[in-house]
């Protein structure tokens, strides 16, 4: 019936995106906009399997009826421009109704206005910056966003590391590294116990390698904190922890929003231990006891011999989200895929039960966790 009806929809309304991205009627064209190439191609190769996984599982159930899923990819070389000139393909030579992507924030706010403007709905699945469901209808995200994960974040960091004094850092040209930075400066200065005893920032446009930063670190490390709060993108995090560690900040754990456990391997790869102690807000982990989660873990490890990571699974439950509300909607037209989404209330998912707030920003119960011995264990 479903595809009876998207059929006699492309008859009559031939312009619309969600007719035109299929190439007959039993195949529904998903457009994907990541980052499979550049500075944090690493992320986007991850988020790719997870994608392809939750893909393959939806058209093998059957959810959809005779249609399935495939996809159009466009690879954004990790720039802004390249995810500007991915989605505007996307939207309008491709005339897909939905695109997962882009990965960061930055490229995220920038790509508003095409999605807005065309009715093209977007699906978000590492995109973390406060403020960015507000802005479009379209917008859909499946990560926690800052103002989610910070505040329980900093309570739970400070009660198992009892900090007092604490310095910050943050790549200051990041959309997503600054909203970070912003809740975090926020959440600590509203505690009376606590004190930022040092502020330092430094600017890596995307798509660029980090710079020297011994002035700041340095001025960190007189400074003798408790805790580092770190807020910057997988390329930041690395960069500031091996030079900081070089310089002489071995001791002093980082805190830090969605540092994943591929971060920290990169890291004490690099320099055994120097990502010891870090706690991240916010993660997946693959020992998770959720009963989806634990399935996804199997099958992936299964199609690709490894365990899975953050993003990986971060790319799967985005996916899979969209599924289950392609198989709720009317029909595949933007319009029905994007009320469909918006009505997600307690999902069950490999993140536990998931919803999207009216933003349509994901509500779910985040996960805090410090490093030890090269894993995460969780503090919460």
């Amino acid at each position: 019936m479903r595809n009876r009806i998207l059929a006699l929809s492309c008859c009559a309304v031939l312009v619309l995106a969600a007719c035109d991205s299929t190439s007959d009627d039993n195949v529904l064209n998903i457009g994907l906009v990541l980052s499979l190439s550049g500075t944090v191609e690493d992320i986007g190769n991850e988020v790719m399997k997870g994608v392809e996984l939750a893909r393959d599982e939806i058209n093998d159930s059957g959810r959809l009826g005779d249609t399935k899923l495939a996809f159009i990819t466009e690879d954004d070389k990790s720039t802004t421009d390249g995810s500007v000139a991915a989605v505007n393909k996307l939207v309008n030579e491709d005339r897909v109704s939905v695109i997962v992507g882009p990965l960061t924030s930055i490229s995220t706010s920038l790509v508003l206005s095409t999605v807005d403007n065309a009715g093209v709905v977007a699906v978000g699945p590492t995109s973390a910056s406060s403020g960015l469901g507000a802005k479009s209808k379209w917008l859909f995200r499946s990560s926690l966003t800052v103002d989610q994960v910070v505040p329980t974040g900093i309570r739970v960091s400070k009660d198992h590391l009892n900090y007092r004094r604490v310095a910050t850092i943050v790549n200051d040209v990041d959309t997503f590294s600054v909203s970070s930075h912003k809740k975090i400066t926020e959440v600590l200065s509203a505690d009376p116990d606590i004190t930022i005893v040092s502020a330092q920032t430094y600017s890596r446009p995307p798509g660029t390698t980090i710079g020297d930063l011994t002035t700041q670190l340095t001025e960190i490390l007189n400074t003798n904190p408790d805790a580092i709060f770190l807020s910057g993108l997988p390329e930041d995090r690395f960069g500031v922890i091996t030079q900081g560690h070089v310089l002489g900040i071995t001791d002093t754990p980082y805190v830090s929003a969605f540092f994943a456990i591929s971060d920290v391997k990169r890291i004490n790869a690099s320099i055994e231990g120097a990502a010891e102690n870090l706690v991240s807000f916010q993660l997946w982990l693959a020992s998770s006891s959720v009963p989806l989660s634990k399935t996804f873990v199997s099958s992936f490890t299964a199609r690709h011999g490894a365990t899975p990571d953050d993003f990986a699974a971060r790319g799967y439950a985005a996916m899979f989200i969209l599924g289950e509300a392609l198989a709720n909607a009317e029909n595949f037209q933007a319009g029905s895929i994007q009320s469909a989404l918006a009505a997600t209330k307690d999902l069950p998912t490999i993140f536990g039960p998931f919803t999207f707030d009216e933003y349509g920003d994901a509500i779910y119960d985040p996960v805090v966790a410090q490093v030890k011995n090269n894993e995460f264990t969780i503090l919460n």
